[in-house]
């Protein structure tokens, strides 16, 4: 009979280990692609964040139930947003992007992670 720590820790330990089939293939995107990539759609991680990037260079949405608003733009290589609501500076990054899920990148550090959904 296995003792109730070594069930545990082999428990724990499993679920450290990756999916299997769950490989991230991530890939920069740059340039056009970029305003593609966020134009019209809902950029959220499901709990904490949703954010509607319209066409015209505004966002509009939710953060932490509290309504933010302000524009983005493509700079260069970099998606760029400055807040109006709460007001903040322009904040630029690099974009890497695996199927729905997208990351903002600094120095090659992530700053935002979230899901991409098309907005009707």
């Amino acid at each position: 009979m296995r003792s109730a720590p070594n069930f545990l820790l082999c428990g724990l330990a499993a679920l450290s280990l990756p999916a299997l089939g769950a490989e991230e293939h991530w890939r920069s995107v740059t340039g056009a692609s970029l305003q593609k990539l966020f134009q019209d759609k809902e950029f959220g991680d499901g709990v904490h964040f949703a954010y509607y990037l319209k066409a015209d260079g505004t966002f509009t949405g939710t953060e932490m139930t509290k309504q933010v608003s302000g524009s983005w733009r493509v700079k260069k290589h970099e998606f760029c947003w400055k807040w109006q609501r709460p007001p903040g500076p322009e904040e630029c990054y690099q974009v890497q992007q695996d199927g729905v899920n997208v990351r903002l990148l600094v120095n090659g550090s992530e700053a935002w992670y979230g899901s991409l959904k098309n907005v009707p």
